[in-house]
């Protein structure tokens, strides 16, 4: 599955602990734009680094034909549109309110947890600790819905 994902997504994921094996998972693109407002204007900051080194090991991959934005949401919406990608990774509300109205396939960063233990990537336990993780970052309602749906597998 091809993605491409925006700063609040790749920031959320890098900060629990998830970035990792969702870029070995699947084929992760991101933006300059994005790019520059967390690498660059992160400089020195823990996500920062890491992401940065994601992209310079080939595990997330910056695209360069969409040219300087103001937003990175809007870059990752052009490429979106420019290119052939199974979805737009985001947890930006209003990014998110936009994707809907669009019919945009999208995921938020809690998603990726149940699709990773769909997937086999993840126990229903790693799952449960790896939403725990990013709980600080998402609503209470997002990590209700994913806890149940984790549970419910562990259920089957």
């Amino acid at each position: 599955m091809r993605l491409v994902m925006d700063a609040d997504c790749l920031i959320k994921l890098t900060k629990a602990n998830l970035k990792e094996i969702v870029c070995k998972c699947y084929a992760v693109f991101t933006t300059q734009t994005v790019k520059k407002e967390v690498v660059d204007d992160g400089e020195g900051r823990v996500d920062a680094l890491v992401i940065d080194a994601n992209i310079r090991k080939g595990l997330l991959s910056v695209d360069s034909h969409i040219g300087p934005t103001e937003k990175g949401e809007e870059s990752v919406y052009a490429l979106y549109r420019a290119d052939k990608f199974d979805a737009v990774c985001s947890d930006d509300k209003r990014f998110i309110k936009k994707l809907r109205l669009l019919g945009i396939p999208y995921i938020t960063p809690a998603v990726f947890v149940v699709a990773l233990m769909r997937d086999g990537q993840l126990t229903a336990a790693e799952a449960e600790k790896k939403l725990d993780a990013l709980s600080p970052f998402i609503s209470s309602d997002e990590y209700l819905t994913v806890q149940l749906s984790i549970r419910g597998r562990r259920m089957t």
